[in-house]
């Protein structure tokens, strides 16, 4: 659907989505170096038992301390990921069902417009009829004047209707974001 194609917000969403992946894997790829030393300057002594923290390693074994930690920002990561994917769904549906309201507005409008062009040419007849029964004397000038009036009452509801159906397709192209060739 073209809406959601060329939604901004998606557009926004689908790249916190990228990052947010993209910082998943690289805290998944970095598990291991939980057992490592917790400073440089163990690996920097001479000494190679200072390397090895027995009760942080024995914690991180055991799924606790950093690998714990780790564990967890990377489940926070992931909730995130999942909202983010929710929120992109809502708008999808949001932007489809305002495309199907317009689509369905705008097909209710041009049934209305051929149902009062009808009527317009329906008028026109009649007042082409009583026009020339006013020429020839027959009808009053107040029955002519309402005649002209519901003509003209006509005309311009016809009008309102085209305007109303214009904008709608002009909301439907802000959604879309579609600019149609001129």
């Amino acid at each position: 659907m073209l809406a959601i194609a060329n939604s901004r917000e998606i557009e926004a969403i689908n790249q916190r989505l990228d990052l947010t992946g993209d910082r998943i894997e690289y805290a998944e790829a970095h598990q291991w170096l939980e057992f490592l030393p917790s400073s440089f300057d163990a690996v920097l002594s001479a000494n190679p038992l200072n390397w090895i923290d027995p009760l942080r390693l024995i914690q991180n074994l055991l799924g606790g301390g950093d690998v714990q930690r780790n564990r967890l920002a990377i489940a926070e990561l992931e909730i995130g990921a999942a909202d983010l994917i929710r929120r992109r769904e809502e708008v999808a549906e949001s932007l489809g069902r305002e495309v199907i309201d317009g689509v369905l507005a705008y097909e209710a409008q041009t049934r209305r417009l051929e149902n009062l062009r009808g009527q317009l040419e329906t008028q026109l007849q009649r007042q082409a009829v009583m026009e020339m029964a006013y020429r020839t004397g027959q009808g009053s000038t107040a029955t002519m004047l309402s005649l002209w009036q519901q003509t003209e009452d006509l005309r311009a509801v016809i009008e309102e209707v085209e305007i109303e159906r214009s904008q709608g397709v002009r909301a439907l192209e802000v959604v879309c974001q579609f600019t149609p060739l001129e």
